[in-house]
């Protein structure tokens, strides 16, 4: 009797580790969540705010973040760009801390945060609620051209 429950306990680790990754429920710790309430936060001029959920995605999400993305070549297609969950809400709040230093004209701040979504996450995309995804990487570059413009005047 005892083997056979330390076999049925082996066997049930084994397919928990064989269980692929899912997002996490939409609860206040879900990284989709969080990036919400950091793009309101943002939107209010809650800087403290939307820092807060910003650090607390990072802190959760970043590794599994950091996974995603060293397994991509290519930006994943409008198709699976949802199963890179933690990867697209990582980089979007990296990008919305970049947003959040400029609001607060801290632009080195800002340059540091896009320069980082640039280096590390630039596989990450974000739903626009329009009906398509953009990537976040992609507008950091923007931001960073317009930082070094207006810095050289």
């Amino acid at each position: 009797m005892l083997i056979l429950c330390l076999f049925s306990l082996f066997t049930s680790a084994r397919a928990e580790e064989a269980t692929p990754p899912v997002p996490p429920s939409e609860n206040e710790s879900s990284s989709g969540v969080l990036t919400s309430q950091a793009w309101e936060a943002l939107a209010a001029k809650d800087f403290t705010t939307a820092r807060a959920r910003i650090e607390r995605c990072r802190k959760l999400y970043g590794e599994k973040a950091t996974e995603m993305q060293e397994t991509l070549s290519v930006v994943p297609g409008p198709d699976t760009a949802r199963e890179f969950w933690a990867l697209n809400d990582v980089g979007t709040c990296l990008f919305i801390l970049g947003k959040v230093e400029e609001a607060e004209g801290k632009n080195a701040e800002a340059i540091a945060a896009y320069q980082e979504v640039i280096k590390s996450f630039p596989m990450a995309q974000c739903w626009d609620k329009q009906g398509w995804f953009w990537q976040p990487a992609v507008a950091a570059k923007e931001r960073l051209t317009a930082l070094t413009f207006d810095s050289a005047k």
